[in-house]
């Protein structure tokens, strides 16, 4: 009896201890900004170094107990980092990986970063440097695709980060001057942002990965375009099928057709509240000939409330162009 519970105490013990290997990564990414390493396992430890997000470092050691720092409860790791640094981190600012997952685990990483409310330029620019280091690691596949993307999308954070703080125009931000030839200045919303058309040559790029190009070239179709429509109809048309319907054009099957195709509902509504704009017959010809794919558009099948809205808001125009 007595060895039988020796016994069970013994299995009990290596399953928990296996269980707790296995919970223990080998490797983990710092998944703040600005995270100190600590001589010991405790925030009262003599701090080591402090690493910007986006750190690399392979599991050393685990602390024996966990801790509640920050709303998160982790325990402690001992690290080394790419560059040699070794020191104690806060499980709650890492984020684990192996190696076969590190470049979805940095994926996830830059997401949070990037669709997290309030963050300065500066915590930004770590994500933006560790974005750009990550999507040059990876071969030609949907995670690289997906963190080009990601690239894109922080750059254009940071823009609008700086717009926050009143630096919008800013062109010695290194934001800016290090990526101009990807970059814009938008005048009337007094910031720069990323040009559409990087965002539609990375969906070309891709083309090969479509699940890749179309989320690219969704995130083209909703990017800032240059220039202002200041209230005309025909740039407001201009501006749509430079945008959404350069999307509809590549992808008429796409999963954001239905968006982009209520976005254009929205312009031929606000074009038959302005028919002023098209007094002269002249006028009134050159509209119909723009509108002809908007037609088309109308009449796409299977029918959906997007095309419903479109075809009633077409028939609005042809009657006002008949008077």
């Amino acid at each position: 009896m007595r060895k039988l519970m020796i016994c069970k105490l013994l299995l009990l013990f290596l399953f928990v201890l296996s269980v707790s290997f296995a919970a223990t990564p080998e490797y983990v990414y710092v998944s703040a900004t600005n995270v100190r390493i600590r001589d010991t396992a405790a925030t009262s430890g003599n701090v080591v170094a402090t690493l910007p997000l986006g750190t690399w470092g392979k599991v050393l050691a685990v602390s024996d107990k966990t801790e509640t720092l920050l709303g998160k409860t982790a325990p402690w790791y001992k690290i080394s980092t790419d560059t040699q640094q070794e020191g104690w981190i806060f499980g709650g600012l890492t984020q684990p990986a192996s190696q076969d997952e590190r470049f979805s685990a940095a994926l996830q990483i830059v997401q949070a970063q990037t669709s997290a409310d309030k963050k300065s330029a500066e915590d930004l620019m770590q994500t933006l440097a560790f974005v750009e280091t990550i999507k040059e690691m990876a071969s030609h596949s949907l995670e690289k695709a997906q963190l080009e993307l990601a690239f894109l999308v922080t750059l254009d954070r940071v823009y609008s980060a700086l717009s926050m703080a009143g630096k919008g125009a800013d062109s010695k931000h290194k934001a800016v001057a290090s990526y101009q030839n990807l970059c814009y200045y938008h005048e009337p919303a007094g910031q720069h942002f990323v040009k559409p058309e990087t965002f539609w040559e990375l969906a070309e790029k891709y083309a090969d990965i479509v699940e890749a190009a179309e989320e690219i070239a969704w995130a083209a179709a909703t990017q800032t375009l240059p220039g202002e429509t200041e209230g005309d109809p025909d740039m407001m048309i201009y501006f749509y099928e430079k945008s959404y319907g350069r999307y509809i054009e590549s992808y008429p099957e796409g999963k954001h057709f239905e968006q982009a195709l209520e976005a254009g509902v929205g312009i031929i509504d606000y074009v038959a509240e302005n028919m002023s704009y098209y007094e002269k017959a002249e006028d009134k010809a050159n509209l119909k000939k723009k509108l002809i794919w908007f037609v088309d558009l109308a009449s796409v099948k299977p029918e959906s409330n997007a095309s419903k809205k479109m075809a009633v808001s077409m028939n609005k125009i042809a009657d006002r162009l008949r008077n």
